[in-house]
């Protein structure tokens, strides 16, 4: 079985805090938080389009401390789950009094998995910040959050999701992802989504190349590998377009990847062609 996600189609898309962003990390630049919904335009957007939405993204731009200062809008967040949407909160290095206060909101946290100081400290300006930061906070939310739950496929599944984006110091891959994926197959999530560099207009790094398709293979192959008989991978909504993801979603998939957002015609053309059964979400890929 394979799963797409199209989340657009019923996950809208917050940012807290507008445009406004401390870090203005290099890969982003708040060129991201631009493309989300103000909390007024997701509130008029229910209001006039009652039970078409089932779920919200929960993000904004982060504090000097690498987090969504997510305190400031709890009056918000009880509101859109008092109307039965779900929550997937994408805040950063929450503190434990944050972490517990959002839990009875939470249906997933999506966690940028950063096992890597160049990564903290050059790409993301977060220069008090190590690797064992970003751990120490996940797993801190994973026993706060805590829930091995199973959804309706029945894959085992957690509430708090790693995310990790390859190639993302200015297309380059090198031993930080390698170390990411090594931490992680040893603390063993029943999820990983794996995201791609994406060079972006009006970033610091918009004059980057992608990321080598045949090491961002090899690490794929790597995650597979490593975590396989705990975890299941699925390709996240930040990749390359155009043959690049052509090309990069059938490889991932023969590597025995499970999931992608947005998935290419080449690879709707190859599981259909295979006879697999092929499940839609509309939601996002952490939400299964």
């Amino acid at each position: 079985m394979v799963f797409f996600f199209y989340p657009s189609r019923e996950t809208l898309e917050v940012s807290l805090t507008g445009t406004a962003c401390s870090l203005n990390c290099n890969h982003c630049n708040a060129q991201y938080l631009s493309r989300m919904k103000t909390k007024e335009q997701i509130l008029e957007i229910l209001e006039n389009h009652p039970g078409r939405f089932k779920s919200i993204l929960i993000s904004g731009g982060s504090t000097k401390d690498g987090k969504v200062p997510i305190l400031e809008h709890m009056d918000f967040i009880k509101k859109v789950h008092s109307m039965g949407l779900k929550l997937n909160f994408h805040t950063g290095l929450l503190s434990e009094e944050e972490i517990r206060a959002i839990k009875p909101y939470v249906e997933r946290i999506s966690f940028d998995f950063v096992y890597d100081d160049r990564v903290i400290q050059e790409v993301y300006h977060l220069k008090d910040k190590t690797k064992e930061d970003f751990e120490k906070t996940y797993l801190l939310m994973r026993r706060i959050i805590g829930g091995r739950i199973e959804n309706e496929e029945g894959l085992p599944q957690s509430r708090v999701v790693p995310h990790i984006t390859l190639g993302i110091k200015c297309g380059e891959i090198d031993e930080g992802e390698e170390d990411t994926i090594d931490e992680l197959a040893f603390i063993k999530p029943t999820l990983i989504v794996i995201d791609v560099f994406i060079p972006t207009k009006g970033t610091p790094f918009e004059n980057c190349p992608v990321p080598d398709l045949d090491k961002v293979l090899k690490m794929v192959d790597k995650a597979y590998r490593r975590t396989s008989r705990t975890t299941t991978l699925f390709l996240g909504c930040m990749r390359p377009f155009g043959e690049y993801r052509e090309r990069l979603d059938v490889e991932a998939y023969k590597l025995g990847v499970k999931g992608f957002v947005l998935p290419s015609k080449s690879l709707r053309d190859l599981v259909k062609e295979q006879g697999e059964e092929v499940r839609i979400f509309n939601e996002c890929c952490a939400l299964i």
